[in-house]
């Protein structure tokens, strides 16, 4: 299980340099099978393209035929994908979004995606810088986040209900793999894999459980509202 726990918690770019796969050559089927479920019920809201001029890049990288679609693509990878061009967001395949609609950010830029993120102040002002380094030429950085929620399912679409948590055993551990991968100097590829774990399987380790319980105390007002953390950071301090 991976633990990007820090104390005390920052928002950030944070993202490292990276060496390896930017996506799992031989991904769990009972990932794609969730995929599918998603895109026959919400395909509009999680892929889509504002340009399908850049998706070539993405096929040629991962090995598959240059007319591969979108939806396609989506359900060949464990990772969500995205695809920005000069920073601004052309397509997006995100089967698995935390708490947002994918497609509504198609065509920001890397600074207008990241607004309404709590305390993000640091993220923003860095994003051009950001954006521009992402995309250099063979370039491949790795970021870590991570949350917990109440909602069991790999996707946190906000039109999913959910569940009022009232103990630990309610709640989920949830973390998401960023790599990026530059083209030529202003094409960027993005997989996101997701993965939750009961929040018990960190309750039994006593010093990641500290670490998660001293991380959410020092998150700002701002920051517990945007990852609706209110309730949970309750519980967790039981």
């Amino acid at each position: 299980m991976i633990f990007p726990v820090k104390v005390p918690y920052t928002v950030g770019p944070d993202i490292v340099k990276y060496e390896g796969p930017a996506f799992n050559a031989h991904p769990n089927p009972a990932y794609l099978l969730e995929k599918k479920k998603e895109l026959e019920v919400n395909e509009h809201q999680i892929c889509g393209s504002i340009s399908t001029d850049y998706l070539h890049h993405l096929n040629a990288f991962c090995g598959f035929d240059i007319n591969t679609t979108l939806p396609e693509i989506c359900t060949q990878l464990e990772e969500d994908v995205a695809v920005l061009k000069d920073g601004y967001l052309q397509s997006i395949g995100f089967c698995f979004p935390s708490g947002f609609y994918p497609t509504q950010k198609l065509g920001l830029s890397f600074f207008e995606m990241h607004i309404p993120v709590g305390d993000g102040e640091t993220l923003r002002r860095s994003s051009e810088k950001v954006s521009a380094l992402i995309s250099k030429k063979d370039a491949m950085f790795r970021r870590h986040v991570w949350t917990l929620t109440s909602l069991p399912s790999l996707s946190q679409l906000p039109s999913y209900t959910k569940p009022v948590p009232q103990t630990i055993d309610d709640l989920y551990f949830r973390t998401e793999t960023q790599t990026t991968v530059g083209i030529d100097g202003s094409i960027c590829l993005f997989f996101v894999k997701v993965d939750m774990h009961p929040l018990q399987q960190v309750w039994d380790d006593s010093v990641k459980r500290q670490m998660v319980v001293e991380s959410i105390n020092s998150m700002s007002d701002a920051v517990i509202a945007y990852k609706n953390l209110a309730e949970i950071k309750s519980i967790v301090n039981a």
